[in-house]
Order: C-alpha cells, then sequence, then structure tokens
C-alpha cells in the first residue's frame, strides 16, 4: 500500500509504534497516522523536568502537542488518549494551550524503550509550574501512547 504523506504523518494502516488521531480532524481518511520517525522529522521541543517516574531532572525530546492539533485541524475540548494496553485518560485540550506539554519520542537522548514508554509518552513540563507537579497531571502523563481522539 503507498502512504500518502500529510504534514509529515501517514494516512496509511497504522502499527503498534505509530499514533493514530481520529474524531474532530480533518482527514478525509478518518484517521491520521504518525511514527516516531515523523515526529523526529518535526521541530523538535526538548523538556527537562522531574517525574514520578524517572529519577533526577529527565530530558525528554518530542513535539509540542497543540502543534500536532493544529496539525490534524483538531476541533475539540477533550483528547481521549489509549495506551497499548488499554488504558485510557482524558486530557483536556487548553491543556495543550496552556503548556508546553510534548507527545515525547526520546528520554536522554535515546528513543523510549519498547515494552516500557515507546511508541509515545504524553510529558507536561512538571518543573516550570508547581501547579503542574500533583495527580490531576501526573495521570494524564499517558506512555504508551498509541491513539488520541479528538471530542
Amino acid at each position: 500500500m503507498t502512504a500518502m504523506l500529510v504534514f509529515g504523518a501517514s494516512l496509511s494502516r497504522a502499527d503498534d509504534q505509530q499514533l493514530m488521531i481520529t474524531g474532530n480532524i480533518t482527514s478525509i481518511h478518518g484517521a491520521i497516522y504518525f511514527s516516531p520517525g515523523d515526529m523526529a522529522a518535526s521541530t523538535p521541543i526538548e523538556v527537562i523536568t522531574s517525574s514520578p517516574w524517572t529519577t533526577g531532572k529527565t530530558r525528554f525530546r518530542g513535539v509540542l502537542l497543540r502543534d500536532i492539533l493544529d496539525k490534524v485541524e483538531a476541533d475539540g475540548t477533550v483528547l481521549k488518549a489509549t495506551a497499548t494496553d488499554g488504558y485510557t485518560v482524558e486530557i483536556p485540550i487548553s491543556d495543550a494551550e496552556d503548556f508546553e506539554v510534548i507527545i515525547a519520542y526520546k528520554m536522554d537522548g535515546e528513543w523510549l524503550e519498547e515494552g516500557v514508554y515507546a511508541p509515545f509518552w504524553i510529558i507536561y513540563p512538571y518543573d516550570t509550574d508547581k501547579e503542574l507537579a500533583q495527580e490531576k497531571y501526573y495521570g494524564r502523563s499517558i506512555w504508551q501512547l498509541t491513539k488520541l481522539v479528538v471530542e
């Protein structure tokens, strides 16, 4: 199958190492897929922060969530984010507008480890605002992210 590229995203079938975005987006195919390589080809953002899951300050590399939502022309108020194991969390789209939230694909210079955090991990800059260092935002920091539904 030949994949058509739109904004560095593929409209081909997904695999377990891609992020599928569906819902209220602009796509004649109903879904847009991003691989870690697609994300790495975009303008990278680094967030250096502590987190409940890492030791000390960790350097995450990814793409701003708001930039991805702009690329797919998302029109909604909530994202339903789903991990490979089926875990789902709701993220207000306002978080992407209010904070430098990224979809990370690397941690400390290495690709996220498959079976642990890969392919993607939602990361908030927890250290930049005390408001972010609380369970509400930690709970939205889903790893093994493979699906976003814009509602």
